[in-house]
């Protein structure tokens, strides 16, 4: 019971976080939403701030859950950990459709109390990315001249921008239409990077 109701006021937080922004939800909007008593939030989390952060928590999980699934698989190439990452950045985002509003609101206008959990994840994925690179060209999969703190960038980018701008996307281009547009359009978008990466002995 007591699981339930946790996980009912992070679902229901989710959704209004990220439509309306942490400062524009109120205790009691939560709470008459979740059908709970004002007391639960106070119980369950330490009050709105730490139910915040339990959403945050919920939604970056499955990065490091890949991040870590990767870098258990010791016989994975530099161009194969890369290709995991990315499939399931992919499949993360079409799960947890929020997950960029969050990224992006915490980017652009941080707050005391998601900044550093979003700060903390990106980091991670950040050296995992620049960890391959690093590894690719050391092995001559990935050309030499690269910079990896460009290029780490780059993929990050490739990423996930489109699931950041998908509103606008879907207003402007054809693409957003087809029903497999977004894991169709990770793959084609990593192939690109990858080809620009690699080593032409490896192509």
């Amino acid at each position: 019971m007591e699981n339930d109701t946790r996980s009912n006021l992070i679902a229901i937080a989710t959704q209004l976080f990220a439509t309306k922004g942490f400062a524009a939800v109120s205790v009691r909007e939560l709470t008459v939403a979740a059908q709970i008593n004002v007391s639960a939030i106070s119980y369950y989390f330490n009050g709105k701030e730490g139910l915040y952060q339990a959403v945050l928590e919920e939604q970056l999980s499955p990065i490091l859950e890949t991040l870590q699934a990767a870098q258990s698989q010791n016989s994975l190439s530099p161009t194969e950990r890369l290709t995991f990452y990315a499939d399931q950045i992919a499949r993360i985002h079409a799960q947890r459709p929020f997950l960029a509003r969050f990224i992006q609101s915490e980017i652009i206008n941080p707050t005391d109390y998601g900044g550093p959990i979003i700060e903390s994840h990106l980091a991670q994925a950040f050296r995992f990315i620049d960890t391959a690179l690093q590894d690719g060209i050391a092995t001559g999969e990935f050309r030499a001249y690269l910079d990896c703190t460009y290029a780490t960038i780059s993929l990050a980018g490739i990423l996930n921008f489109y699931f950041i701008a998908r509103p606008l996307i879907r207003k402007l281009l054809p693409l957003a239409e087809h029903p497999h547009s977004e894991p169709q359009y990770t793959a084609h978008a990593f192939r690109v990077y990858l080809y620009g990466i690699m080593n032409s002995s490896s192509k």
